[in-house]
């Protein structure tokens, strides 16, 4: 039997105690651009919603101006979430070239476009949990 203490315990003695963080600074970065992207871009698209379509303020401008902030936080963070993924697996392998030099190789050998591969999964996993989230916040004010 396996749990949490003896996978720590061996991570640590195999890897070292910072291998435990490996990958937090890439994480930390593609959360404060993702929660920054939702909140800006639903507070925005809401105002946008009623000012040119007259929406009323109730569950449908919620539900629309939820789906536009997935959409636009699903733009601007896919790219920081690819770095994120990259420079962890980089760690992995001992190659370690930090946010820079990996959003560097990827465009480099992949693409500028290839910054948003996987774009409808990520934007079909973070639409509803924006809307989710977004609609038990308007509920519970």
């Amino acid at each position: 039997d396996s749990h949490v203490g003896e996978a720590l315990t061996r991570i640590s003695r195999e890897e070292g105690v910072t291998s435990l963080w490996r990958g937090c600074t890439p994480t930390v970065l593609r959360a404060m651009v993702l929660n920054m992207a939702q909140l800006a871009t639903y507070s925005q698209a809401k105002t946008i919603f009623v000012s040119s379509f007259g929406m009323k303020d109730g569950v449908g401008l919620h539900f629309w101006a939820s789906m536009t902030s997935g959409l636009i936080s699903t733009a601007v963070s896919l790219p920081v979430d690819l770095m994120k993924t990259r420079i962890q697996l980089d760690s992995q392998s001992g190659q370690g070239k930090g946010i820079v030099g990996v959003f560097k190789t990827v465009i480099e050998k992949e693409g500028v476009l290839s910054l948003w591969k996987g774009f409808t999964p990520y934007y079909l996993r973070l639409g509803p949990h924006t809307v989710l989230t977004f609609m038990i916040m308007e509920r519970l004010n």
